[in-house]
């Protein structure tokens, strides 16, 4: 997300409460969720100029595909936010239907390897969104754990008054209609899921507690796939 008017940007790691962020800004430009393309969130349909969303976008993506200039880059507060790999695995699992498909086990183990491989844009480490070449480019990356006081310092930063975020994007961790339509999606897209879905047994822990999910193997699994945010970011598996 690109916002000249205050001077930032804001790079978007998915499943990272992003929405929650852009949402307010959107608010701050008097700008509905549909209304979104001025602020750089929209989909794209054209790979030579970034990822299929937009808001997905790696901090040197904005000079490189000529969303911004480099002076502007360098004057503007750039910042983000992580989130703890082994939680923000189940929330990729939560997402677009996994769990209604197999079980988390299989999707650690088999299924989000190949996503990491085919959609790193999205699956892929947070550590890609701000690194280029070992340098982080972000001015500060706040973690999901601390969000409201992180975004706290974000505020300040940007000298603007002090606020709650929003609360977006909850209702596929819930199920809910947003979850329902993507699912939905997922049958148009590939129709072949639907057999895997009529004899799989999907998941079934269903907790909020994400560490329910593992086991000491599972555990080893999500910190290879991801072993550059567990030390970059400083994260353990209880964080």
């Amino acid at each position: 997300m690109v916002s000249h008017k205050y001077k930032t940007l804001f790079i978007h790691v998915p499943k990272a409460a992003g929405q929650s962020v852009e949402a307010f800004f959107l608010n701050l430009h008097g700008l509905k969720w549909e209304e979104r393309l001025p602020l750089l969130l929209a989909p794209n349909a054209a790979d030579k100029i970034g990822p299929p969303r937009l808001a997905h976008l790696h901090s040197v993506d904005y000079v490189r595909y000529h969303f911004v200039s480099q002076q502007d880059f360098d004057r503007y507060y750039k910042f983000g936010f992580v989130r703890n790999p082994w939680s923000r695995a189940v929330s990729f699992y939560k997402f677009h239907g996994h769990q209604h498909l197999m079980s988390f086990e299989k999707f650690v183990i088999t299924k989000l390897p190949l996503l990491i491989q085919e959609q790193r844009w999205f699956y892929g480490p947070q550590y890609d969104f701000f690194y280029e070449n070992g340098e982080n480019k972000a001015d500060f990356i706040g973690k999901f754990e601390s969000l409201q006081t992180d975004f706290a310092k974000v505020c300040k930063a940007l000298n603007m008054p002090v606020q709650n975020l929003p609360h977006r994007n909850r209702s596929t961790q819930k199920g809910g209609i947003s979850g329902l339509r993507k699912f939905g999606r997922r049958f148009v897209k590939q129709p072949e899921s639907l057999l895997h879905l009529l004899f799989s047994r999907g998941d079934k822990i269903k907790s909020k507690n994400y560490r329910d999910y593992y086991t000491p193997e599972l555990i080893a699994a999500v910190e290879e796939l991801y072993k550059e945010d567990v030390a970059t970011f400083e994260y353990s598996f209880e964080d």
